[in-house]
């Protein structure tokens, strides 16, 4: 449920009827009047409500003074359904203690991230608009004392998210006055959700991608060399057959060869082709180009991807050659957005030292004539979401490298 309380525009919040400024004047005023008419009742609860209200103030405008926050992530990468566990850690190293506290984070309901259970969300001014943040109500923190908890997330769908900073929300044990404070954080936490993984064929990738590199003719095995043997069974190739083992009296037995694949393959990814697509096709182009990936890795090919720098980030090229390395490649898809197209001078550099490139794309009407002039002079082909046609580039619709789908 959302709400909008008084304390979201501004860090400060008192009760005007009673804390501010002039209600604790005319409280004592009507305390020292009464004192002086001998009235002494009166005065004793003038004064003390003056003094209730002036405490209040005094300890909500230094309730979060040398407050510390610190965020720890137990998995930054994540895929769409994992959970995603963030410990936070508070310290309050004076003697004023925090008798209620609120802690806010930075999420958006609908992102890539939200709560297992159920928080509040509120509006809050930021950079000239208002952001929603999830809010979650602890227990209270004492005087010189440390807590942590644990906030239990879930992962939705894919996204990049960067916290430098949490907000906290304060104030006296009667809650009359409230404020909030922006707390930074030592070290900043980044939470990748990366794209789901679906099942996808790489037959007619590997078997392009060797005739590119070398010149041969189809995805085979290498007859040069074995790299190991095993019983005869129903089906197998005869021509496999080791007849030198055959004639030692070892039985029929039969050659496993080498396989014949590319060394390398590199995506490059325009993000603003997909601009004027349903932004699920270009989830769904990101899950394939994801599960590519990581399935041409699994056969041991080094895979690189450029893509389209992303608002906010310096990083647009990864490469993985290994299991280790592959989250970098999927942390570029997770920031990969809509915003920016590639350009040809951020290709062409690649383009000399990467073979095997193939460059994704939403409407191949959308890319630049400059760009499909270098894309052309290199032979790079397009891999377009549905069926779609370029006078001078090769186009396969991105859709048929799931598996099945018949290439």
């Amino acid at each position: 449920m959302a709400r909008t309380p008084e304390s979201a525009a501004v860090d400060f919040a008192e009760s005007s009827l009673f804390t501010g400024r002039f209600s604790i004047l005319a409280l004592a005023a009507c305390g020292v009047g009464f004192s002086l008419s001998g009235r002494l009742p009166a005065a004793i609860f003038s004064l003390a409500a003056a003094a209730v209200a002036a405490a209040a103030r005094l300890w909500a405008r230094h309730v979060l003074d040398g407050v510390n926050a610190a965020l720890q992530a137990e998995r930054n990468c994540v895929f769409p359904g994992e959970p995603c566990p963030l410990r936070v850690t508070l310290d309050n190293p004076k003697w004023l203690p925090l008798v209620w506290l609120t802690v806010r984070f930075p999420l958006e309901p609908g992102g890539a991230l939200r709560p297992e259970h159920r928080w509040e969300t509120v509006e809050l001014p930021e950079g000239g608009v208002q952001k929603p943040y999830y809010e979650k109500n602890v227990s209270f923190l004492l005087g010189h004392q440390r807590m942590s908890y644990t906030s239990r997330l879930q992962a939705e769908h894919r996204g990049l998210l960067s916290f430098d900073r949490i907000r906290l929300l304060s104030g006296d044990g009667l809650c009359l006055c409230v404020r909030e404070k922006e707390i930074p954080l030592p070290r900043p936490v980044t939470l990748a959700v990366f794209p789901r993984l679906v099942p996808v064929s790489t037959r007619w990738f590997l078997r392009n991608s060797w005739e590119l590199e070398t010149g041969a003719r189809g995805f085979q095995d290498d007859r040069t060399v074995i790299r190991n043997v095993r019983a005869y069974q129903p089906g197998d190739n005869a021509r496999s057959l080791n007849f030198r083992l055959m004639a030692r009296g070892q039985g029929a037995m039969v050659n496993i060869y080498e396989k014949i694949s590319p060394r390398r393959a590199a995506f490059l990814l325009d993000g603003a082709s997909f601009a004027g697509l349903p932004p699920e096709d270009f989830e769904s182009a990101l899950e394939i180009l994801g599960s590519l990936a990581a399935q041409l890795m699994e056969e041991e090919v080094a895979v690189s991807l450029l893509i389209s720098r992303p608002a906010g980030r310096l990083e647009q090229f990864a490469a993985c050659r290994d299991r280790r390395q592959l989250p970098a490649v999927l942390t570029l898809l997770a920031a990969a957005d809509t915003a920016v197209s590639i350009t040809a001078d951020e290709i062409l550099p690649r383009l000399r030292t990467l073979s095997g490139a193939f460059l994704i794309c939403g409407d191949v009407r959308r890319l630049d004539a400059g760009t499909c002039a270098l894309l052309e002079r290199h032979r790079v082909p397009l891999l377009a979401w549905g069926e779609q046609s370029h006078p001078l580039l090769r186009v396969l619709d991105l859709n048929a490298f799931r598996a099945g789908g018949g290439l």
